[in-house]
């Protein structure tokens, strides 16, 4: 029988699963505070699976599995898994080896790669968890699924002042397309009605706005123009890419989205302590 792996990345509110079957490999989601369900889902497809744990809440799922797992630093695992995953989808000569990692889940954390190490450089409470909580209190939705869709149907820009808005009777210094205050136009809301979906659109702009700025300055800092953006936040989120990767590239980086990026730390805790070997 061949050997049997899985990797899970536990987050605040996902655990991200990899597993490897023989050459067969595949990804799931189940939320974390359902550890009964993820325990009942390993013990129906594996017989004695190898099992590494990552992320903030492994601790909640060492304490609730009843057989032998081993924790991976969550850092580590992430870095690990994205190294992995460009190498799968040929991407690794593209971004080079040195290039920033900033991973939006529930908040935001950047890390910086060059060849085999990494550190963490900073992060953010601005993530996933802003996206949904800020929607609800401003639209009393609290379904990710809607909330996702209600931003890709708005446009929150009027909500906002531009930098041709404050430079209104002169050339503005920097293009005037650019947001100089998110949710800063207090007088249009005044006079103007907004939709649902026109103020999810203000929430998603002013979070890809404010992620991208800080991880330009850090790869400005460290001297790389790679940044790779993971996280479950993106996942369904064409229009979060799409600001992010505009916004990038005009600050004069390169961004790259990994398919399957939000299982970049399961990854890594699959592959964690010489099982790369085992599974390729």
């Amino acid at each position: 029988m061949s050997k049997q792996y899985v990797g899970i990345d536990a987050g605040g509110t996902l655990s991200k699963i990899v597993y490897a079957k023989g050459e067969n490999w595949g990804y799931k989601k189940m939320p974390t505070n359902r550890v009964l369900e993820i325990q009942d889902w390993i013990e129906n497809w594996f017989t004695e699976p190898h099992i590494h744990i990552t992320g903030g809440k492994a601790g909640v799922l060492l304490q609730e599995f009843p057989y032998s797992v081993k924790k991976v630093n969550e850092f580590e695992a992430t870095c690990e898994g994205v190294r992995w995953l460009l190498e799968q989808h040929q991407l690794s000569s593209q971004v080079g080896e040195q290039f920033m990692v900033t991973n939006v889940g529930t908040g935001t954390s950047i890390h910086y790669v060059e060849k085999d190490s990494y550190e963490r450089i900073g992060g953010s409470g601005m993530g996933g968890g802003t996206l949904l909580g800020l929607s609800y209190l401003l639209t009393g939705e609290d379904d990710y699924e809607t909330i996702l869709e209600m931003g890709q149907r708005g446009n929150g820009d009027s909500l906002n002042v531009t930098v041709a808005d404050i430079y209104s009777h002169e050339t503005p210094p920097i293009a005037g397309d650019l947001t100089a205050s998110n949710f800063g136009n207090v007088a249009n809301m005044k006079d103007t009605s907004f939709s649902r979906e026109d103020y999810t659109a203000a929430i998603v702009r002013m979070i890809g706005e404010t992620i991208t700025t800080m991880s330009v300055q850090a790869a400005e800092r460290l001297h790389t123009d790679a940044i790779v953006y993971i996280g479950s936040t993106f996942a369904g989120h064409d229009t979060l890419k799409e600001i992010i990767k505009g916004y990038t590239e005009l600050r004069g980086k390169n961004a790259y989205f990994l398919p399957h990026g939000e299982y970049s730390g399961a990854v890594g805790a699959l592959l964690n302590n010489g099982l790369k070997k085992a599974v390729l």
